[in-house]
């Protein structure tokens, strides 16, 4: 299944309005993030845009 693209679906409405963005804890915005990580992403916090529910 190379190459398949999933859209996230909002498991609480259903809705296809989700956006993707680091949670709030893992935002650095200082000149030192190199300093505290690597710059990996350990995960990804997903937002429902209709309903606003929060997951991970």
């Amino acid at each position: 299944m190379a190459g398949m693209i999933v859209a996230e679906v909002c498991p609480g409405c259903g809705s296809l309005e989700v956006r993707a963005g680091e949670p709030g804890w893992f935002r650095v915005e200082l000149d030192r993030r190199a300093d505290l990580d690597d710059g990996v992403l350990e995960r990804l916090e997903f937002e429902c845009r209709d309903c606003r529910l929060v997951w991970s």
